[in-house]
């Protein structure tokens, strides 16, 4: 008998967020790396997935996930350019929390609950520490999402 499989993890929680955020944001993707695409981007990168409660009728888990917003090729010194980061971060954490259900009920796109633990601004990576021009700002995100067998 083939494998079927659930494609919870993909399609709810990655694939929610993917179609939610690129709804206003331009290059989304799903990474564990960052990938280069134009001069702003936003990546999103599930950490770990933790059992919450478990029923013959459903599943809850507990998804811990990074989102990164990239801005290449800007003077974070400028107050404009500064204001302007912060205030695309700021949509983008209110565009999150306004697309939880509250309810165990699933739906296209949305998520029982979604806390945004810390955002933190200007951060260094390994990956990209040539790139002086860089500037990332993270999300750190811990989402609750009900699953019916």
């Amino acid at each position: 008998m083939p494998i079927t499989y659930v494609k919870t993890s993909w399609t709810n929680i990655e694939h929610s967020l993917l179609a939610t955020i690129s709804d206003e944001f331009a290059h989304v993707y799903i990474s564990p790396i960052y990938k280069k695409i134009r001069n702003e981007g936003v990546r999103i990168n599930l950490l770990s997935s933790t059992n919450i409660l478990t029923t013959q009728a459903f599943e809850q888990r507990e998804y811990n996930l990074i989102i990164r917003y990239y801005m290449d090729n800007i003077d974070m010194s400028n107050m404009n350019s500064n204001e302007a980061v912060k205030n695309k971060v700021d949509r983008l954490k209110t565009l999150l929390l306004e697309n939880q259900i509250g309810t165990a009920t699933p739906k296209p796109n949305k998520w029982d609950e979604l806390t945004i633990d810390s955002i933190e601004y200007n951060v260094s990576d390994d990956e990209n520490e040539d790139n002086e021009n860089l500037n990332i700002t993270e999300l750190q995100i811990t989402m609750i999402n009900t699953n019916n067998h």
